[in-house]
């Protein structure tokens, strides 16, 4: 039968691009020259880092809803193989502005946002891994406290592949 492995043929086994994309945001946003000096962490992290800007992938600091990435797979035409895959990957810039100032915390947040845009803008196909990857949503949260103004941006790469086999 067409599409069934003969005996003996070993079946590829299905793959997903999401830990390569993952592995590739991470390093690109690390590379970044408009990043240089931004802490770039790749997941969840405890720490208790002093750092003041930050750009978190596959994280966005929500304890409520811990979700990296989201997505879903599809046939792709007729073809057996391989699966298209489309999901988005969540991620976050903080800002901290130590001076309590939210307008200078909310502006370099959005700027670290648009850095973020420029590297993927750059390289839509990181570096080969995925079809496109591109900025999805964001929210914008601010916070006030005995640290000063905090600003985060929680935004979404959002990721079109086929899977691998």
């Amino acid at each position: 039968m067409a599409g069934r492995p003969e005996a003996g043929e070993r079946l590829m086994a299905w793959m997903s691009t999401v830990p390569d994309a993952l592995d590739a945001l991470v390093a690109a946003f690390r590379a970044a020259p408009g990043l240089s000096g931004v802490k770039v962490f790749d997941g969840p992290v405890v720490t208790a880092s002093g750092q003041m800007e930050a750009v978190t992938v596959g994280d966005v600091g929500d304890q409520e809803d811990p979700t990296a990435v989201e997505g879903q797979n599809t046939r792709e035409g007729l073809a057996a193989t391989p699966d298209r895959e489309q999901y988005a990957i969540r991620c976050a810039v903080l800002v901290l502005n130590g001076s309590g100032d939210a307008s200078a915390a909310r502006r370099r947040a959005y700027q670290l946002l648009g850095e973020v845009g420029g590297v993927l803008a750059a390289d839509q196909r990181l570096g080969g891994t995925v079809m496109i990857a591109q900025l999805g949503s964001s929210t914008l949260a601010q916070d006030q406290d005995e640290n000063g103004a905090l600003a985060t941006i929680a935004f979404t790469v959002e990721v079109d592949a086929f899977t691998r086999r």
